[in-house]
């Protein structure tokens, strides 16, 4: 009788922030927007990666990709 380790499942989620502003702040809360989506499944900061900015005159879009 073989027995296989118990293996940890890997869960791996994508998230789109976007963000308006006429002051700048477009970016940050294109970054809040995906972080509280995040935070809400469970992610922390740690488990985040930034794969896509777009950053325009009054908007921002980003993407994260979150794994644990």
């Amino acid at each position: 009788m073989t027995s296989i380790p118990a293996v940890a499942d890997t869960v791996t989620e994508v998230y789109h922030g976007s963000g308006y502003s006429d002051w700048g702040f477009a970016i940050h809360y294109a970054r809040a927007q995906a972080w509280q989506q995040a935070r809400a499944d469970g992610f922390e900061r740690t488990d985040c990666v930034e794969t896509e900015t777009v950053i325009e005159m009054f908007e921002a879009h980003v993407t994260w990709e979150c794994t644990h």
